[in-house]
């Protein structure tokens, strides 16, 4: 069994510059979400997978459409993880801080991520179980996010399926892990 993941294209949206605060870093969040995608040559070999699995969010889907020409499936559940600011009332911050708390709270719980850490690690162990059920032949092409991706990775690796290891996943980057029979 193989499976190739991929992280959609940049995004073209505009950065959001400055000290802002955690409202300006949630609208930023929700433009970014709702983005368009800069199109790039994807060098890939399409015809080595026999379907292709897709965030339902558009910078995904826009990804997906342009190096894939067969059946896509759309899925919320290989959507990104969510990130927000921690105050919306609190102290104005650089986005990247905005980011870096973000993910810091959600790796420890805080109530105010959109989704907890075991609710991202059963969500990653059910798109792990929807791609094993899928039949194939060469593989499944995955188009996800970057965060998503590393806990993929990890309930993959965790599963016997091995592949190069992706450190910080990059936009339009394949990774390809395959299913190591013990």
């Amino acid at each position: 069994m193989k499976f190739g993941l991929v992280r959609h294209f940049k995004v073209d949206a505009p950065p959001l510059q400055g000290w802002v605060s955690g409202r300006q870093f949630n609208e930023w969040v929700r433009l970014y979400d709702a983005a368009d995608i800069r199109t790039v040559e994807w060098n890939q070999p399409a015809e080595l997978w026999d379907h292709c699995l897709c965030s339902d969010l558009p910078r995904a889907v826009d990804t997906a459409r342009s190096i894939y020409s067969g059946g896509i499936t759309f899925t919320e559940q290989l959507r990104e993880i969510g990130v927000a600011a921690v105050s919306v009332s609190g102290p104005r911050l650089p986005v990247p801080w905005w980011l870096a708390l973000g993910r810091l709270s959600w790796i420890f719980g805080h109530r105010s991520q959109p989704e907890s850490r075991r609710t991202t690690s059963q969500r990653v162990k059910a798109a792990v179980d929807l791609l094993e059920s899928v039949p194939q032949r060469s593989g499944v092409l995955i188009v996800t996010h970057g965060a998503f991706m590393k806990q993929l990775e990890r309930e993959l690796r965790r599963r016997s399926y091995q592949g190069k290891r992706m450190g910080h996943p990059r936009n339009g980057q394949l990774y390809t892990y395959e299913k190591v029979e013990n």
